[in-house]
């Protein structure tokens, strides 16, 4: 297994503030649809309240980001093994640049970060990269909780 990224300093990266270009605003747009129906973007506080503590089905969140190599490698198997759950699951992806303060919130300190939910309540996670049979064990674990 791999070891987490180390964040360093990505709060204060997170406070600095990028002019978004239109070539990145279409790369994000194309993000949010390639997603699938059982996975989506949390962007802030609220969001994650309704999304998944008030969620009816157990959500997996994936604290992540752009610039992480290991997260590039983790998010879209996270993605593809959720989408095949047919919605008994959900992904939450959380960039820890654009959502500090949920980052903060939960101890946040190597991406890529991966917490499950299940009624409210934070029930298992993991730091770093596992392998396919290890995330269909996480999934399986959660579903079972």
């Amino acid at each position: 297994m791999q070891k987490a990224l180390k964040l360093g300093s990505f709060f204060a990266r997170s406070a600095i503030s990028v002019k978004p270009t239109l070539a990145t605003s279409k790369m994000t747009q194309l993000r949010h649809f390639s997603h699938g129906a059982s996975v989506f973007d949390i962007d802030s506080v609220e969001d994650f309240t309704e999304k998944v503590i008030q969620s009816s089905v157990p959500v997996i969140v994936d604290f992540h980001a752009e610039w992480c190599g290991p997260c590039q490698a983790l998010g879209p198997r996270l993605e593809e093994k959720v989408n095949g759950r047919q919605g008994s699951v959900l992904l939450a992806k959380i960039n820890v640049d654009h959502a500090g303060e949920l980052a903060m919130d939960y101890g946040i300190s190597a991406v890529p970060t991966v917490f499950a939910f299940k009624n409210g309540e934070k029930i298992s996670g993991f730091s770093g990269v596992l392998d396919d049979e290890q995330l269909d064990d996480f999934i399986e674990d959660v579903l079972a909780a």
